[in-house]
Protein backbone atom coordinates (compact mmCIF):
# COMPACT_ATOMS: atom_id res chain seq x y z
CA UNK A 1 0.00 0.00 0.00
CA UNK A 2 1.19 3.20 -0.52
CA UNK A 3 2.39 5.43 2.60
CA UNK A 4 0.21 7.48 4.32
CA UNK A 5 1.07 10.93 6.16
CA UNK A 6 -0.97 12.87 8.55
CA UNK A 7 0.03 16.25 9.35
CA UNK A 8 -0.97 19.32 11.34
CA UNK A 9 -2.31 20.94 8.40
CA UNK A 10 -4.69 17.66 7.66
CA UNK A 11 -6.32 18.97 11.28
CA UNK A 12 -6.58 22.80 10.95
CA UNK A 13 -8.74 21.43 7.55
CA UNK A 14 -10.40 19.30 9.38
CA UNK A 15 -11.52 21.30 12.19
CA UNK A 16 -12.87 24.08 10.05
CA UNK A 17 -14.27 21.70 7.69
CA UNK A 18 -16.22 19.84 10.70
CA UNK A 19 -17.50 22.54 12.69
CA UNK A 20 -18.48 24.25 9.90
CA UNK A 21 -21.08 20.86 9.07
CA UNK A 22 -21.76 20.43 13.14
CA UNK A 23 -22.99 24.76 12.82
CA UNK A 24 -25.22 23.65 10.02
CA UNK A 25 -26.81 21.08 11.63
CA UNK A 26 -27.64 23.07 14.65
CA UNK A 27 -28.64 26.13 12.44
CA UNK A 28 -31.10 23.81 10.95
CA UNK A 29 -32.57 22.05 14.28
CA UNK A 30 -33.21 25.61 14.94
CA UNK A 31 -34.45 27.52 11.70
CA UNK A 32 -36.63 24.36 11.37
CA UNK A 33 -38.03 24.32 14.69
CA UNK A 34 -38.96 27.73 14.37
CA UNK A 35 -40.61 27.42 11.15
CA UNK A 36 -42.49 24.37 10.84
CA UNK A 37 -44.63 25.33 14.34
CA UNK A 38 -45.98 28.44 15.96
CA UNK A 39 -44.43 27.90 19.04
CA UNK A 40 -41.76 29.68 20.34
CA UNK A 41 -38.24 28.50 20.95
CA UNK A 42 -38.67 28.81 24.46
CA UNK A 43 -41.63 26.99 24.28
CA UNK A 44 -39.68 23.93 22.86
CA UNK A 45 -36.95 24.23 25.28
CA UNK A 46 -39.02 23.48 28.08
CA UNK A 47 -41.26 21.19 26.78
CA UNK A 48 -38.17 19.28 25.77
CA UNK A 49 -37.57 15.86 26.65
CA UNK A 50 -34.28 15.23 28.38
CA UNK A 51 -34.22 12.04 29.72
CA UNK A 52 -35.10 11.12 26.24
CA UNK A 53 -31.93 12.61 24.79
CA UNK A 54 -30.05 11.32 27.60
CA UNK A 55 -30.81 7.65 26.89
CA UNK A 56 -29.68 7.95 23.41
CA UNK A 57 -26.41 9.50 24.59
CA UNK A 58 -25.71 6.91 26.68
CA UNK A 59 -26.83 4.33 24.01
CA UNK A 60 -24.04 5.61 21.60
CA UNK A 61 -22.02 5.65 24.89
CA UNK A 62 -22.48 1.55 24.68
CA UNK A 63 -22.53 1.42 20.74
CA UNK A 64 -18.99 3.02 20.52
CA UNK A 65 -17.80 0.71 23.24
CA UNK A 66 -19.09 -2.65 21.34
CA UNK A 67 -17.59 -0.94 18.13
CA UNK A 68 -14.02 -0.81 20.03
CA UNK A 69 -14.74 -4.63 21.57
CA UNK A 70 -14.98 -5.28 17.76
CA UNK A 71 -11.89 -4.14 16.43
CA UNK A 72 -9.97 -5.39 19.11
CA UNK A 73 -11.66 -8.93 18.12
CA UNK A 74 -10.80 -8.81 15.03
CA UNK A 75 -7.32 -7.47 15.41
CA UNK A 76 -6.60 -10.28 17.67
CA UNK A 77 -7.81 -12.25 15.07
CA UNK A 78 -5.09 -10.98 12.65
CA UNK A 79 -2.60 -11.65 15.71
CA UNK A 80 -1.63 -7.40 16.06
CA UNK A 81 -1.69 -7.79 19.62
CA UNK A 82 -2.60 -4.54 20.31
CA UNK A 83 -3.61 -3.63 23.86
CA UNK A 84 -7.81 -2.65 24.03
CA UNK A 85 -7.13 0.38 25.38
CA UNK A 86 -5.05 1.51 22.75
CA UNK A 87 -7.35 0.04 19.89
CA UNK A 88 -9.85 2.49 21.25
CA UNK A 89 -7.65 5.33 21.00
CA UNK A 90 -7.16 4.81 17.94
CA UNK A 91 -10.34 4.07 16.78
CA UNK A 92 -11.65 7.37 18.68
CA UNK A 93 -9.29 9.51 16.70
CA UNK A 94 -10.64 8.12 13.89
CA UNK A 95 -13.71 9.26 14.33
CA UNK A 96 -12.40 12.82 13.69
CA UNK A 97 -11.66 12.66 10.04
CA UNK A 98 -14.63 10.46 9.05
CA UNK A 99 -16.89 13.44 7.74
CA UNK A 100 -14.09 15.10 6.00
CA UNK A 101 -13.67 14.55 1.89
CA UNK A 102 -12.10 11.32 1.05
CA UNK A 103 -13.09 9.83 4.48
CA UNK A 104 -9.42 9.40 5.75
CA UNK A 105 -10.51 8.37 9.53
CA UNK A 106 -10.96 4.93 8.99
CA UNK A 107 -6.61 5.10 7.02
CA UNK A 108 -5.73 7.20 10.43
CA UNK A 109 -6.18 4.14 12.14
CA UNK A 110 -4.20 2.14 10.02
CA UNK A 111 -1.39 4.57 10.24
CA UNK A 112 -1.45 4.63 13.97
CA UNK A 113 -0.77 1.30 13.97
CA UNK A 114 2.30 1.11 12.02
CA UNK A 115 4.33 4.32 13.39
CA UNK A 116 3.16 2.73 16.78
CA UNK A 117 3.53 -1.10 17.06
CA UNK A 118 5.27 -1.24 13.36
CA UNK A 119 2.55 -3.01 11.74
CA UNK A 120 2.22 -3.20 8.23
CA UNK A 121 -0.65 -2.22 6.25
CA UNK A 122 -1.03 -5.18 4.73
CA UNK A 123 -1.81 -6.78 7.99
CA UNK A 124 -4.00 -4.08 8.91
CA UNK A 125 -5.94 -3.21 6.37
CA UNK A 126 -8.37 -6.47 6.69
CA UNK A 127 -9.79 -4.15 9.57
CA UNK A 128 -11.36 -2.21 7.45
CA UNK A 129 -13.33 -4.42 5.91
CA UNK A 130 -14.21 -6.25 9.08
CA UNK A 131 -15.71 -2.53 10.07
CA UNK A 132 -17.52 -2.23 7.55
CA UNK A 133 -18.68 -5.43 6.01
CA UNK A 134 -20.04 -6.20 9.86
CA UNK A 135 -21.81 -2.73 9.80
CA UNK A 136 -23.45 -3.56 6.71
CA UNK A 137 -24.61 -7.03 7.96
CA UNK A 138 -25.71 -5.96 11.34
CA UNK A 139 -27.56 -2.70 9.61
CA UNK A 140 -29.36 -4.80 7.32
CA UNK A 141 -30.56 -7.45 9.68
CA UNK A 142 -32.30 -5.01 12.05
CA UNK A 143 -33.57 -2.63 9.12
CA UNK A 144 -35.19 -6.32 7.70
CA UNK A 145 -36.97 -7.43 10.96
CA UNK A 146 -37.75 -3.74 11.74
CA UNK A 147 -39.72 -3.47 8.47
CA UNK A 148 -41.60 -6.50 9.03
CA UNK A 149 -42.66 -5.54 12.18
CA UNK A 150 -43.33 -1.67 11.90
CA UNK A 151 -46.60 -2.87 9.92
CA UNK A 152 -46.88 -0.30 7.13
CA UNK A 153 -47.11 -2.35 3.74
CA UNK A 154 -44.87 -0.35 1.32
CA UNK A 155 -42.01 -0.67 4.26
CA UNK A 156 -42.53 -4.34 4.78
CA UNK A 157 -42.00 -4.45 0.54
CA UNK A 158 -38.75 -2.75 1.37
CA UNK A 159 -37.70 -5.71 4.34
CA UNK A 160 -37.85 -8.21 1.63
CA UNK A 161 -35.61 -6.67 -0.42
CA UNK A 162 -33.32 -5.89 1.95
CA UNK A 163 -33.42 -9.40 3.34
CA UNK A 164 -32.69 -10.55 0.79
CA UNK A 165 -29.54 -8.48 0.06
CA UNK A 166 -28.82 -9.36 3.36
CA UNK A 167 -28.60 -13.03 2.43
CA UNK A 168 -26.44 -12.53 -0.68
CA UNK A 169 -24.01 -10.29 0.54
CA UNK A 170 -23.39 -12.85 3.54
CA UNK A 171 -23.01 -15.10 0.88
CA UNK A 172 -20.50 -13.45 -0.86
CA UNK A 173 -18.50 -11.96 2.20
CA UNK A 174 -17.80 -15.76 3.25
CA UNK A 175 -16.73 -16.66 -0.47
CA UNK A 176 -15.09 -13.95 -1.16
CA UNK A 177 -11.27 -15.17 0.08
CA UNK A 178 -11.12 -17.75 -1.67
CA UNK A 179 -12.61 -16.55 -4.72
CA UNK A 180 -10.27 -14.25 -4.97
CA UNK A 181 -6.88 -15.53 -3.79
CA UNK A 182 -8.13 -17.72 -7.19
CA UNK A 183 -8.43 -14.68 -9.29
CA UNK A 184 -5.16 -13.51 -8.37
CA UNK A 185 -3.64 -16.97 -9.31
CA UNK A 186 -5.23 -16.86 -12.35
CA UNK A 187 -4.03 -12.95 -12.94
CA UNK A 188 -0.36 -13.68 -12.14
CA UNK A 189 -0.39 -16.59 -14.45
CA UNK A 190 -2.15 -14.88 -17.29
CA UNK A 191 0.68 -12.48 -16.64
CA UNK A 192 3.10 -14.37 -17.30
CA UNK A 193 4.39 -14.74 -13.62
CA UNK A 194 5.87 -11.17 -13.64
CA UNK A 195 5.45 -8.62 -10.84
CA UNK A 196 5.57 -11.48 -8.20
CA UNK A 197 6.51 -9.24 -5.52
CA UNK A 198 3.21 -7.69 -5.67
CA UNK A 199 0.56 -10.33 -5.96
CA UNK A 200 2.69 -12.06 -3.08
CA UNK A 201 1.45 -8.94 -1.32
CA UNK A 202 -2.18 -9.11 -2.39
CA UNK A 203 -1.85 -12.94 -1.52
CA UNK A 204 -1.00 -12.14 1.74
CA UNK A 205 -3.54 -9.49 1.94
CA UNK A 206 -6.41 -12.26 1.26
CA UNK A 207 -4.71 -14.76 3.35
CA UNK A 208 -5.38 -11.83 6.66
CA UNK A 209 -9.19 -10.72 5.22
CA UNK A 210 -9.88 -14.23 5.38
CA UNK A 211 -8.72 -14.71 9.17
CA UNK A 212 -11.18 -11.82 9.81
CA UNK A 213 -14.26 -12.72 7.10
CA UNK A 214 -14.32 -15.81 8.08
CA UNK A 215 -17.68 -17.38 10.06
CA UNK A 216 -16.46 -17.44 13.67
CA UNK A 217 -14.79 -13.68 13.61
CA UNK A 218 -17.64 -12.38 11.29
CA UNK A 219 -20.50 -13.47 13.45
CA UNK A 220 -18.95 -12.16 16.57
CA UNK A 221 -18.00 -8.90 15.22
CA UNK A 222 -21.35 -8.85 13.51
CA UNK A 223 -23.58 -9.92 16.49
CA UNK A 224 -21.33 -6.75 18.15
CA UNK A 225 -22.35 -4.52 15.90
CA UNK A 226 -26.08 -5.78 15.97
CA UNK A 227 -26.51 -5.09 19.98
CA UNK A 228 -24.96 -1.98 19.39
CA UNK A 229 -26.90 -0.37 16.86
CA UNK A 230 -29.89 -1.92 18.32
CA UNK A 231 -29.36 -0.04 21.49
CA UNK A 232 -29.61 2.97 19.40
CA UNK A 233 -32.55 2.07 17.39
CA UNK A 234 -34.44 1.36 20.68
CA UNK A 235 -33.41 5.02 22.20
CA UNK A 236 -33.86 6.30 19.15
CA UNK A 237 -37.68 4.97 19.68
CA UNK A 238 -37.73 6.57 22.64
CA UNK A 239 -36.55 10.01 21.53
CA UNK A 240 -39.09 10.05 18.78
CA UNK A 241 -41.87 9.36 21.66
CA UNK A 242 -40.90 12.05 23.49
CA UNK A 243 -41.29 14.40 20.94
CA UNK A 244 -44.60 13.68 20.67
CA UNK A 245 -45.12 10.76 17.92
CA UNK A 246 -45.47 7.24 19.22
CA UNK A 247 -42.26 5.37 17.96
CA UNK A 248 -41.36 1.29 19.40
CA UNK A 249 -38.25 -0.09 19.32
CA UNK A 250 -38.78 -1.65 15.11
CA UNK A 251 -39.67 1.72 14.23
CA UNK A 252 -36.20 3.33 15.92
CA UNK A 253 -34.13 0.49 14.53
CA UNK A 254 -35.77 1.24 11.10
CA UNK A 255 -35.18 4.92 11.11
CA UNK A 256 -31.06 4.63 12.07
CA UNK A 257 -30.75 1.44 10.18
CA UNK A 258 -32.03 2.63 7.06
CA UNK A 259 -30.92 5.86 7.58
CA UNK A 260 -27.02 5.62 7.91
CA UNK A 261 -27.50 3.21 4.79
CA UNK A 262 -28.91 5.87 3.05
CA UNK A 263 -25.83 7.83 4.38
CA UNK A 264 -23.36 4.99 2.71
CA UNK A 265 -25.29 5.01 -0.33
CA UNK A 266 -24.81 8.64 -0.82
CA UNK A 267 -20.85 8.87 -0.78
CA UNK A 268 -20.95 11.62 1.07
CA UNK A 269 -18.15 12.41 4.00
CA UNK A 270 -20.22 10.52 6.72
CA UNK A 271 -23.12 10.09 4.97
CA UNK A 272 -24.41 14.09 5.40
CA UNK A 273 -27.38 14.92 3.52
CA UNK A 274 -27.94 10.99 2.38
CA UNK A 275 -28.77 10.28 6.45
CA UNK A 276 -30.52 13.16 7.29
CA UNK A 277 -33.07 13.11 3.82
CA UNK A 278 -33.41 9.13 5.01
CA UNK A 279 -34.18 9.43 8.49
CA UNK A 280 -36.70 12.52 7.01
CA UNK A 281 -38.44 10.35 4.91
CA UNK A 282 -38.76 7.37 7.08
CA UNK A 283 -40.19 9.77 10.05
CA UNK A 284 -42.76 11.02 7.84
CA UNK A 285 -43.83 8.09 6.32
CA UNK A 286 -44.13 6.94 9.82
CA UNK A 287 -46.52 9.84 11.15
CA UNK A 288 -44.12 12.14 12.31
CA UNK A 289 -45.05 16.21 11.60
CA UNK A 290 -42.52 18.26 10.04
CA UNK A 291 -41.41 19.69 13.83
CA UNK A 292 -40.67 16.54 14.96
CA UNK A 293 -39.13 15.19 11.85
CA UNK A 294 -36.52 17.78 11.91
CA UNK A 295 -36.13 17.84 15.79
CA UNK A 296 -35.41 14.29 15.75
CA UNK A 297 -32.99 14.03 12.55
CA UNK A 298 -31.23 16.97 14.20
CA UNK A 299 -30.46 15.28 17.66
CA UNK A 300 -30.06 11.92 16.35
CA UNK A 301 -27.36 13.69 14.07
CA UNK A 302 -25.57 15.53 16.54
CA UNK A 303 -25.24 12.70 19.49
CA UNK A 304 -25.11 9.64 16.82
CA UNK A 305 -22.19 11.45 14.77
CA UNK A 306 -20.91 14.61 15.84
CA UNK A 307 -20.93 14.25 19.59
CA UNK A 308 -18.10 10.80 18.80
CA UNK A 309 -16.07 13.32 15.87
CA UNK A 310 -15.83 16.36 18.54
CA UNK A 311 -14.33 13.44 20.92
CA UNK A 312 -12.03 12.21 18.35
CA UNK A 313 -10.85 16.04 17.18
CA UNK A 314 -10.01 16.72 20.56
CA UNK A 315 -7.85 13.90 20.68
CA UNK A 316 -6.44 14.19 17.23
CA UNK A 317 -3.54 16.54 17.94
CA UNK A 318 -2.21 14.35 20.52
CA UNK A 319 -2.21 11.05 18.20
CA UNK A 320 -0.47 13.21 15.20
CA UNK A 321 1.98 14.73 17.63
CA UNK A 322 3.02 11.12 19.09
CA UNK A 323 3.19 9.61 15.80
CA UNK A 324 5.20 12.52 14.30
CA UNK A 325 7.95 11.74 17.36
CA UNK A 326 7.59 7.75 16.70
CA UNK A 327 8.06 8.53 13.30
CA UNK A 328 11.29 10.43 13.45
CA UNK A 329 12.61 7.43 16.00
CA UNK A 330 15.16 5.36 14.56
CA UNK A 331 14.12 1.70 14.08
Amino acid sequence: MAPLRFDLALLKRAERWILALVGLTVLAMLVGTVLTTKQSLIDHLYNFPYGAVWWLFVATLVESLLRFWRYHTAGNALGLRVPFWRMMYYYTVGYALLPTPGKVGTAIRLWLLKINHQLPYTRTAPLLAMDLISDSIALCALAAIGLAIVGNPLLQGLGWLVGLALVVGVVATLLAPQMLFRLVGMLYALGGHKKARFFARLRQLIRHSSRVLGWRVLCLTTAQSFVGWALVGLAVGHLVSGLGTPLNMAGGTVVISLGTMGGFLSMMPAGVGGAEAAMGFLLSTMGAPLTTVVLAVAIIRLIVLWLTVLIGLGLLPFALRGGSQTAQEPR
